[in-house]
């Protein structure tokens, strides 16, 4: 049975009290109700919400050559000018603050790849939620969804969600293109670019929050993006989605049933196949922090509320966590310096058993993160903090060295 962790849940808290989807498991979460806010302009200079200096915001990726790596990962095509300009306040990750060491128990790697990923079956896809205005239990309407397919149900678009205490310094996102794979998402603490910081944090009539932009914290609702800051305190969280926003928030519609702010997600290529890669460290503190992916659809319809996640026979639209320091609000976890991995979907359930990846605490880690349709597989690779350069051209030849060097295997059932 899946066992929760509570910090990473505050990420989307609902008020202490609020009705749970019908049917659903017991978990903290969003309400669904009604709400909007305008999107991201195609291209706009905008202050960072603290007094900082501005920084740029733009709604589309300017692809060139490019290479990744600067320690020999992957020098293929490097041209410094595919590559993002220098950001200060980015770059401060570069520098370690002390060493990390390794939890004696298990095995730390930088490699862990799921095989097998994919399959035919279904979840129980979010049609419509009914709240306002009598502000009763809430009352899920869902569809049995087919999908088949070698990522299924990982073709579908898909947002980043991170969990505090953390320090974020650069953010990408790659689909296929004619071989390689283009940049469509970028950020770092002077630049966003074709994404989005948003989280539940607007309030609904129904004592419940649903998605909006958040302020340079992420800790409260934002009326437009803002440039996001970087820093999350402990229990504070986000979610990343792309800048642009749904056509409509009703079943049917291209983001389907929405709550809130409907932004799209990533999905990658038709296939599925899509690139996630985020720089960041993971102080220690008293709630412990976590990185994971999650379908944009959940985020959409509410979160934990009312949503289309499950596992195994329940059936279940997918999550992926990549980087879960477990124990939630404990001063002293059991195992702080593991960052665990696990796969939840309709397949079922798949974790990193006894093989973890290093907490960067004091130590800046890249998390990238490989959707492979050719090989039905998730990869996923911890770098240095200054093994991936974030160019705008990933070569296909880098991700093939990756894809060839599996790491610890963990197969879906």
């Amino acid at each position: 049975m899946r066992v929760e962790h509570a910090a990473k849940y505050l990420l989307l808290a609902a008020p202490v009290g609020l009705a749970m989807c019908a049917g659903s498991q017991a978990r903290p979460g969003g309400d669904s109700g009604a709400a909007g806010s305008p999107g991201i302009d195609a291209s706009v200079t905008m202050g960072t919400g603290g007094g900082d200096a501005a920084a740029t915001v733009t709604g589309d990726s300017a692809p060139s050559d490019a290479g990744v790596g600067n320690n020999g990962e992957a020098g293929d095509g490097q041209d410094a000018a595919s590559v993002p300009a220098a950001c200060p306040a980015s770059d401060v990750g570069n520098t370690a603050l002390g060493t990390d060491t390794p939890d004696p128990t298990g095995t730390a790697v930088t490699a862990i790849t799921y095989t097998n990923v994919g399959a035919t079956g279904s979840y129980d896809r979010v049609v419509t939620s009914t709240v306002a205005p009598t502000c009763v239990a809430n009352v899920c309407d869902k569809a049995a969804t087919p999908v088949s397919g070698p990522l299924a149900p990982f073709t579908e678009e898909m947002t980043l969600v991170f969990s505090g205490p953390m320090e974020l310094y650069q953010i990408a996102v790659y689909s296929p293109d004619a071989g390689d794979y283009t940049r469509v998402a970028y950020w770092d603490r002077c630049t966003t670019d074709g994404l989005a910081f948003v989280g539940n944090k607007a309030w609904y009539q129904c004592n419940g929050y649903v998605q909006s932009y958040v302020t340079d914290n992420g800790g409260a609702s934002s009326p437009t993006p803002v440039q996001f800051a970087g820093s999350l305190e402990a229990g504070v969280g986000v979610n990343v989605m792309s800048s642009t926003l749904c056509t409509g928030t009703t079943d049917g519609t291209d983001c389907g049933f929405s709550r809130g702010l409907a932004l799209h997600g990533f999905a990658g290529d038709s296939s599925g196949s899509k690139i996630f890669a985020a720089k960041f460290r993971m102080p220690i503190a008293d709630v412990t922090p976590a990185y994971w992916l999650l379908p944009a659809q959940v985020v959409r319809s509410a979160q934990y509320g009312c949503n289309c996640r499950g596992e195994g026979a329940d059936g279940g639209c997918g999550e992926i966590d990549i980087a879960e320091v477990l124990g939630g609000a404990t001063a002293t976890p059991a195992h702080p310096e593991q960052a665990t991995t696990t796969v939840y979907s309709f397949q079922g359930v798949t974790g990193g058993g006894v093989d973890y990846f290093q907490r960067p605490v004091y130590e800046t880690a890249t998390f990238v993160v490989i959707f492979d349709a050719p090989s039905s597989s998730i990869a996923i690779r911890r770098l240095g903090a200054t093994d991936f350069d974030f160019s705008s051209i990933l070569p296909s030849s880098v991700v093939a060295q990756w894809l060839a060097d599996a790491g610890a295997a963990k197969p879906m059932p």
